[in-house]
């Protein structure tokens, strides 16, 4: 790290990056809890629904080339300006004539998300190396308890019946006024000329960080198919009105932030590859009691066991990626995201079809199906860094 000039105080650095996981996830779920509006808005199946979060995934997708050149030249905290594209895109997803509009919007808003998500969490990577002590997990945590906000203020929303273009507008107020102020406590790096001197080109990972790539795959699709899909399912299977589906979402949310917060305490007594087959396992049972019945008890117990089982899986993911010799914390992160990105083309989509076929409760199979093939991963990490 003997490129990294850290010109900003670190404690500063850390508030303003837990302020804005907050938000990240805030914004999120508030999206998230709008779905059953959207689809009502436009008049949409769910198998139609699920093609916005593909879209945003395609958006994502396209991104990486662009990431990993811009991370290179310009560094994680210049990046994070295309936040403010991002934030101020919100209120349009509720205004587009046509599917096709939405989908299009959809694709552009994932594509300044990912390039956001990336600089940021490549910040943070930077931020724990300043540290020498794991704390990204803490910063995951508060993009969760931002997430579990989100979905309670969303369900207040819907029950004064304010419109999705008015929730939208006004979240994305809140959002660039916030972001604006802590952006400028992001620490900056000062980047190599070596590493981006070939121009824009697709970087993918290799040896151990592809493998890692893949769990990164696997753990996307998983947490977001349950983020993206719960308040749906709370609404179908465990018919609940739409201004209370938000409920399901703010239950997984709250124990992704719980488990979150003491992922850094855990981290320091195990090694990360343990707790990824423990996160792998624990998931696993979360999802087999949610498929299990139809009242709404089955649906919460499975959503805290897997809220608890996620909660630590990405933050390990992301730590590993950027903590690999001869690549910058946020290229490394963005290579993992090249692989783990496509994660949306193959979940909501897949979903989206099972249930529209089969039912809410067949597509929540299929994820428990990734769950163990990605449990069957973790194991061969760990068998390799030993």
């Amino acid at each position: 790290m003997d490129t990294i000039s850290i010109v900003r105080p670190k404690h500063n650095a850390r508030r303003a990056l837990f302020l804005q996981y907050f938000l990240m996830g805030f914004i999120f779920s508030s999206l998230l809890s709008r779905y059953p509006g959207i689809r009502e808005l436009y008049g949409m199946s769910i198998a139609e629904l699920s093609f916005v979060p593909f879209s945003m995934s395609i958006g994502s997708l396209l991104a990486m080339p662009l990431c990993v050149f811009f991370l290179a030249k310009y560094g994680s905290k210049t990046l994070s300006a295309m936040g403010y594209v991002y934030m101020a895109m919100i209120p349009f997803l509720a205004l587009m004539p046509n599917l096709m509009a939405l989908y299009f919007m959809s694709a552009c808003y994932g594509m300044c998300v990912s390039m956001t998500d990336v600089s940021v969490n490549g910040n943070s990577i930077i931020l724990e190396n300043a540290y020498k002590r794991p704390i990204i997990s803490m910063f995951h945590a508060l993009f969760y308890v931002g997430m579990c906000s989100g979905a309670l203020l969303s369900i207040a929303f819907i029950s004064f019946e304010i419109s999705v273009f008015l929730h939208f507008a006004m979240i994305s107020v809140f959002a660039l006024c916030l972001f604006y102020y802590i952006r400028t406590f992001f620490l900056k790096e000062t980047p190599s000329y070596e590493t981006h001197k070939g121009g824009i080109k697709l970087l993918l990972p290799k040896g151990i960080l592809l493998l890692i790539a893949f769990i990164a795959l696997l753990g996307r699709i998983v947490e977001g198919s349950v983020s993206s899909w719960s308040t749906v399912y709370m609404k179908t299977v465990a018919d609940f009105a739409e201004n209370w589906a938000p409920m399901g979402l703010a239950i997984y949310s709250a124990f992704m932030s719980l488990g979150r917060f003491g992922g850094d305490m855990v981290r320091s007594r195990y090694r990360d590859s343990f707790i990824l087959v423990g996160c792998c396992f624990v998931t696993m049972v979360g999802l087999l009691v949610m498929i299990s019945g139809e009242a709404f008890y089955f649906a919460f117990i499975g959503l805290f066991f897997a809220g608890i089982g996620m909660s630590c899986l990405v933050p390990i993911v992301y730590s590993l990626a950027g903590r690999q010799k001869g690549v910058s914390p946020g290229m490394g992160i963005a290579m993992v995201n090249t692989i783990s990105g496509t994660g949306f083309l193959f979940g909501p989509t897949v979903i989206g079809v099972i249930a529209d076929a089969y039912g809410m409760r067949y597509s929540f199979m299929y994820v428990l199906s990734l769950v163990c093939v990605m449990a069957v991963l973790t194991l061969i990490y760990r068998s390799k860094e030993k």
